[in-house]
């Protein structure tokens, strides 16, 4: 006895059992939310998760992932999480200065300018990109260096 199983068949227990548990994840999620804003903890996929077991009665709770996957509650979670806003608002910033790193001058820079204002740049940039400012301004360095060799060298022929 052998049962064909075809993708197109429709199977309603299925939907209504998908239904069920992404409401479920839904409510418990909002409750974990709610208990995170109201006892002012860090909204984080892995804090909702884990206070979702705390407050599920079954004690299962939610995995973390199951908040990515779940539109509505990804959307309460994204409407509430700090961390995702200074995430994303880090990314933007990120984004915007690299295409401004390409286009650093070093030759105008001078060395009357007031240090006050570049070291609170400096500040904002994150660690990543002060790596990176870091290594192009090395690299400038080491070709202009390599230049005055040279150039000094024809001098002395």
């Amino acid at each position: 006895m052998s049962h064909k199983f075809d993708s197109t068949s429709e199977r309603p227990w299925l939907t209504k059992n998908h239904k069920d548990s992404r409401e479920r994840s839904f409510q418990l999620g909002k409750e974990a939310i709610e208990y995170l804003l109201k006892n002012q903890l860090v909204i984080t996929l892995q804090s909702i998760a884990d206070t979702t077991k705390k407050l599920d009665p079954k004690g299962s709770g939610i995995h973390s992932n199951t908040v990515r996957t779940n539109e509505e509650l990804y959307a309460l979670y994204k409407e509430h999480s700090l961390t995702y806003k200074q995430k994303k608002s880090a990314l933007n910033i990120q984004q915007s200065s690299s295409k401004s790193q390409e286009s650093i001058d070093y030759r105008r820079l001078t060395k009357d300018r007031n240090m006050n204002q570049v070291q609170t740049k400096y500040m904002k940039l994150s660690k990543k990109e002060l790596v990176q400012r870091l290594l192009q301004a090395e690299q400038y360095i080491a070709e202009n260096n390599q230049k005055w060799v040279t150039q000094h060298f024809k001098m002395f022929q």
